[in-house]
């Protein structure tokens, strides 16, 4: 008790300073193995080439420098939290770029408002704002994403009877299938809900039971790889070929290609982002300068890291006065109309006064091994 008291008062003290430093130093807790590495090591590319650019650029006054400090939390609640604390208290960070999964940031969002530290986590799930002013996140609401999803599936698929899959461990995933059910009722049959955990991989006896209810479509508000494996191991099972699935924007990842395979074809996905479509200028150098350094194709959660780094990169330059966490909180959460590679491009991002993100959701589908718009 004394020593966590000692690191509150730490962090408490630091987030009133004002840092005098070159090298601005952000904290980046976030999942490079377990069940959220399919965003983790895909946000961290995105993250590294925002932050070289502005380096490199020197785009912020000063002449200062942004270093990120980056760390695995093993997909793991209990370690993100330690890894967080320890940023914040010990290594002295501005800020936390990430952690990923709604299920990780939810859990490390009370320790970053305890610490005072200005947070930009990847999740979707409005629980991480209400958990106080320093937790904020960059993807849109599950309202926002899944509302678009559902009226895209009933007015184009025209399904009768739909089946939903959601998640028992995530909270935003779980809120997710919520509105595709409220959105929906009363306008289809809706099947009971079926649920799975995001680290489970046998699914024989939900394939066998979804093959036999022939529901029209199945929507599936998993992570990468439970959706690529039900899937799968659906059409394995017999499947008839007219069955459709609609999966969340978890499936917006070369992951998902990779595991799916033939089976993903033809899938309908809500995503945050499909950088490699738009045509705007920015869009265009963001893929271009990612093929550069990575030899491959941006997906979403590239985007999404990419983001992260230039939407802290603004809001430092945009802060009046002493560079201190408050100062750069109030500069992050008053974002208005800033241009980002998430969403359709037709319009920017802003957080609005309840913090939450907002840009334009779209929706694709696999065809040939490979995301496209519809």
């Amino acid at each position: 008790m004394q020593l966590r008291s000692l690191f509150c008062a730490a962090a408490i003290a630091t987030a009133s300073s004002t840092v005098l430093a070159q090298e601005i130093l952000i904290g980046v807790p976030i999942s490079q193995t377990g069940i959220y590495a399919f965003v983790g090591n895909a946000a961290i590319r995105g993250m590294q080439q925002a932050v070289d650019e502005i380096n490199t650029g020197n785009e912020l006054s000063g002449g200062r420098k942004i270093k990120l400090l980056i760390a695995d939390d093993g997909s793991s609640n209990t370690q993100v939290v330690t890894l967080a604390t320890r940023m914040a208290t010990v290594d002295n960070v501005l800020a936390i770029a990430g952690p990923a999964g709604s299920a990780p940031v939810l859990a490390v969002s009370p320790a970053i408002n305890q610490v005072q530290t200005p947070m930009l986590g990847i999740a979707v799930t409005p629980a991480v704002n209400k958990a106080g002013q320093w937790s904020n996140r960059v993807l849109n609401s599950p309202t926002t994403l899944m509302t678009v999803l559902a009226k895209y599936t009933l007015d184009n698929l025209k399904p009768k009877t739909v089946m939903t899959i959601a998640a028992r461990d995530n909270d935003g995933a779980a809120a997710q299938s919520k509105v595709v059910r409220a959105y929906m009722e009363g306008k289809v049959t809706l099947m009971p809900e079926e649920s799975a955990l995001m680290a489970d991989t046998d699914f024989s006896v939900l394939a066998t039971k979804i093959v036999s209810l022939k529901p029209d479509v199945v929507v599936i508000t998993l992570n990468d790889a439970v959706a690529a494996n039900i899937i799968l191991q659906v059409k394995q099972a017999g499947a008839a070929s007219n069955l459709k699935f609609v999966v969340n924007n978890a499936a917006a990842s070369a992951s998902f290609l990779r595991i799916g395979g033939r089976a993903v074809e033809g899938v309908v996905i809500g995503t945050d982002a499909l950088p490699e479509v738009r045509t705007d200028a920015l869009a265009k150098n963001f893929v271009a300068g990612f093929q550069k350094r990575y030899n491959a194709i941006p997906d979403q959660w590239n985007a999404v890291g990419y983001t992260i780094g230039r939407m802290y990169g603004h809001a430092i330059n945009n802060v009046k006065g002493p560079l201190t966490r408050e100062s750069l909180l109030n500069a992050v959460v008053n974002i208005r109309n800033f241009p980002v590679v998430l969403g359709s491009g037709k319009g920017n991002f802003s957080f609005d006064k309840d913090r939450e993100p907002t840009y334009d959701p779209i929706i694709i589908t696999v065809k040939d091994g490979k995301f496209v718009p519809l």
